[in-house]
């Protein structure tokens, strides 16, 4: 009988732990820059237009609620500041990439004052030091650009490429795929080949030979190109960049933590190019359809789809829909219009700029199936950035740009729509795969979907600490020695701490120390903020001073 029972038990023991379900060990976040809500409508139509059997997009069946995206002070997000909030818990301004803003009368959060330009660890940042886990990003804007930026770099301008790739080359980031071939400049590779990263610029057949990381894979000198106008045996896609990211990083048997961004959907939505958005979205859906295939398999992967804001409202109906009778327009009549639509609204404005107005009619037929009116070619040339034009500049200077002039010209022709050139404050969509299907639903807060993130890597109450264990001001870490801050150029600044005979020296932007003239490195980077003539380094420095 003690024999049964003690066969039951065990058996039951071993149902019971088979029974339960693996923790998450890799979260994968793919977020579709500029994406209204609107336009997975429209893209899911074209691609049904363009391939009558496909009716569906890979996201649709884990489509799940809506976020509440914006920052802290202003319900209309930027980039920077609303990604910010996904990887580190804080909505905070326009320009700001993961760093604590600054306190004004209308915040929509609380706002703590005195911790203004604190650089805000990251949920990357976090899966790399504190849990070993591989880290990467892909994408299809420039590398500092504000969304990639925002997980591996700080600052309260996120124009300031100098001051953010750095950070990122000195990040230990273990795959970064995207653009930006051009801000990743001598010293920054010399930089990541002393530290044994392959480095693959405008290198398609070395980034699909690759086999481990660390590895940098940069394509075309600024973005990576449209995908409507890429040289696809030189550009791989997005999904393709995504694949080989998750191949890379799987490998570490700590997990992973990736971020992928269709970046160009807002670019062309910021134009009010229509078919440039919803291709560059199609392709975003792919490289969301490899995430899937290996979450599926994998068992012990989280994935959150969503955008950071709505831009441009894009949708299909215009007042020509209307006046032609909207709801008996069929897919055909809706989607031909732009069918002869062979480049962006951006690269045909540079085109046009370049060109003398005797050659725009050409132009518009190679490109565009169409010969323009005299009106529209003489709208076009009161562009603001038209040098060419015969009007002052001071009559124009206040106008549109050309590319965006031109897309009222294209799409005056079409049943496509716009609110705006810029954000919406719309919610935006959520989509998710959890192997056991923890997901959120309903309306979120930017603010829970970094809370579910964080809880999923086990990070709940490590985030606060660690911003405050790396990302300490120097004058509470050095305090009673005596500190030098020196200027090294525009933005970058050296660091002189002094105890008794031990020299610590550090400099903005990078991830090690001298002390007494030896290197010590760090697991985080340094971050030097000009607006409090701060540096925000690693507590545990201090150790290094007070050392006899």
């Amino acid at each position: 009988m003690r024999r049964f029972v003690l066969s039951t038990l065990l058996i039951i023991t071993v149902l019971f732990t088979m029974a339960q379900p693996k923790p998450i060990k890799n979260v994968i976040l793919l977020i579709t820059d500029g994406t209204s809500t609107s336009l997975l409508s429209c893209a899911r139509w074209y691609q049904t237009y363009m391939d009558s059997t496909q009716t569906t997009l890979n996201i649709d069946p884990y489509v799940c609620g809506l976020v509440r995206t914006h920052s802290s002070d202003a319900p209309i997000g930027d980039s920077a500041p609303t990604t910010s909030c996904y990887v580190s818990g804080m909505p905070t301004q326009t320009g700001f990439v993961s760093t604590y803003p600054v306190a004004t009368d209308h915040d929509l959060v609380p706002v703590d004052a005195a911790r203004a330009y604190q650089p805000l660890a990251t949920l990357l940042e976090a899966a790399k030091i504190l849990q070993h886990k591989s880290t990467g990003l892909v994408f299809t804007c420039e590398f500092p650009h504000a969304t990639p930026a925002d997980c591996a770099a700080h600052t309260y301008k996120r124009g300031r490429y100098s001051v953010i790739a750095p950070q990122m080359v000195h990040n230990h980031l273990d795959v970064v795929m995207g653009g930006g071939v051009s801000y990743l400049n001598d010293n920054l590779q010399q930089d990541l080949k002393n530290d044994g990263y392959s480095i693959y610029l405008n290198d398609i057949q070395g980034f699909r030979n690759c086999t481990k990381a660390p590895v940098w894979a940069l394509f075309g000198e600024t973005s990576v190109p449209y995908w409507l106008e890429a040289d696809h045996q030189k550009i791989p896609s997005l999904a393709e960049m995504t694949r080989k990211a998750i191949d890379l990083l799987s490998k570490n048997e700590n997990g992973f933590f990736l971020m992928v961004e269709g970046s160009k959907v807002d670019w062309a939505a910021h134009d009010n190019d229509a078919k440039n958005a919803m291709i560059e979205f199609l392709e975003f859906d792919k490289a969301c359809g490899e995430a899937f295939r290996f979450a599926k398999e994998n068992g012990e992967t989280a994935i959150l789809i969503l955008a950071d804001h709505g831009t441009g409202a894009v949708t299909i109906g215009n007042p020509k829909a209307s006046r032609d009778g909207y709801d008996r327009l069929s897919l055909k009549q809706l989607m031909s219009p732009i069918d002869n639509y062979k480049l962006s609204c951006w690269s045909m404005g540079e085109k046009l700029k370049k060109a003398d107005t005797t050659e725009w009619p050409q132009l518009f037929e190679t490109y565009f199936g169409f010969t323009p009116q005299p009106a529209e070619i003489t709208y076009l040339t009161t562009g603001s950035d038209y040098s060419n034009s015969p009007i002052p500049y001071e009559q124009r200077k206040n106008n549109l740009a050309v590319c965006k002039m031109l897309s009222q010209v294209l799409y005056s022709r079409t049943y496509f729509g716009f609110t705006t050139f810029g954000h919406t404050i719309e919610n935006v969509f959520l989509a998710m795969y959890h192997p056991q299907g923890d997901v959120l639903h309903g309306v979120s807060t930017n603010i829970e979907v970094f809370n579910y993130m964080a809880r999923q890597m086990n990070l709940t109450d490590e985030m606060g600490k660690l911003t405050d264990d790396i990302y300490a001001r120097h004058q509470q870490v050095f305090d009673g020695f005596d500190i030098k801050i020196d200027s090294i150029d525009k933005y970058n600044r050296r660091l002189t701490v002094k105890n008794k005979k031990n020299v610590l020296v550090a400099e903005s932007f990078n991830n090690y120390v001298m002390v007494n003239k030896t290197r010590v490195d760090l697991s985080s980077v340094i971050v030097y903020m000009d607006k409090t003539n701060t540096f925000y380094l690693p507590k545990e420095l201090r150790k290094y001073l007070e050392a006899k």
